[in-house]
């Protein structure tokens, strides 16, 4: 396996786990009924959070290993110590500190703790935009340019992250006891989704016009063709949300298990293009943006 491949492949799993931990814990606290959080935490988010931190440690040394193109630059002492006397070492330290938080505070007992997590999570996820494309800018056009970005992965995040959850609230409804706040927790779902695939879309836009000016026509660029891959995936992912809010949901009233199944199978596909996305992002993230 090549050293471009393990650094996409760990850039990908950081996305997952923290889209996955942030968009979760932004569900159980503010969309989930209370009687579901327990039922739903308990099976989620450790694995996750563990994931996020040990995706974050690896970040340098295989940066290191990328910047100098060895293996050997990866473990060697001296190329990571002055690595992290750049920025480059500096964001990954900032970066390594809020993982350790993050794991730390799910790791508590108190009433706020989905609160901390969200919080956390959200924050880290965000820190994204301080390297990458979004970074190349300076002055105020780079700082409109990470705010927005920044903006794009929550949005993303909030999205992606939620869909796990709606599928073990979709499991529940058959449950005598979490049956009602299962259909409750959907229903609140249905409507808070619109704002977050929303700010996916137009923060992508922007995105896409900060960095390239124009939009991605030109297949013989990798990086365009990459992106248009992205964007005409995402447009699946937004018919489907769209057919399940405005289709199946309506359904669930009148054809209650047909229904529920549709939802199932057509939230599966969303997330599995959700993947399909971010495992793009890894990709032309590391690509030259022309």
């Amino acid at each position: 396996m090549t050293l471009d491949a393990v650094v996409a492949g760990n850039r990908l799993l950081h996305y997952l786990a923290l889209m996955l931990v942030f968009g979760s814990s932004v569900f159980l606290w503010k969309i989930a009924a209370p009687g579901l959080r327990v039922q739903i935490d308990r099976r989620l988010m450790l694995a996750a959070r563990m994931a996020a931190l040990l995706t974050a440690l690896a970040g340098l040394p295989l940066q290191a290993g990328e910047i100098v193109g060895s293996w050997q630059a990866a473990v060697d002492p001296a190329v990571l110590w002055k690595l992290l006397s750049t920025a480059i070492g500096q964001t990954w330290l900032f970066r390594v500190l809020l993982a350790l938080l993050l794991l730390a505070v799910g790791m508590l007992r108190q009433p706020g703790r989905l609160r901390g997590v969200a919080i956390s999570a959200g924050v880290l996820l965000a820190s994204l935009a301080l390297s990458g494309h979004a970074a190349m800018d300076q002055g105020l056009r780079g700082f409109l340019h990470g705010v927005n970005h920044a903006a794009h992965l929550l949005c993303g995040g909030a999205w992606l992250g939620s869909l796990l959850p709606v599928l073990l609230c979709l499991r529940l409804l058959a449950d005598p006891v979490a049956g009602g706040d299962a259909s409750l927790t959907l229903r609140r779902f249905s409507s808070a989704g619109h704002a977050a695939v929303a700010g996916v879309l137009l923060s992508g836009a922007i995105n896409t016009m900060l960095v390239l000016g124009r939009w991605p026509t030109d297949w013989s660029s990798p990086y365009q063709l990459l992106l248009s891959l992205k964007i005409l995936l995402t447009a699946a992912m937004v018919a489907l949300a769209i057919l399940n809010r405005y289709v199946f949901v309506p359904r669930m009233k009148s054809a209650a298990p047909a229904a529920i199944d549709a939802l199932r199978r057509s939230t599966l596909m969303e997330i599995c293009l959700g993947m399909a996305v971010l495992a793009l992002v890894s990709v032309f993230g590391m690509l030259e943006p022309v």
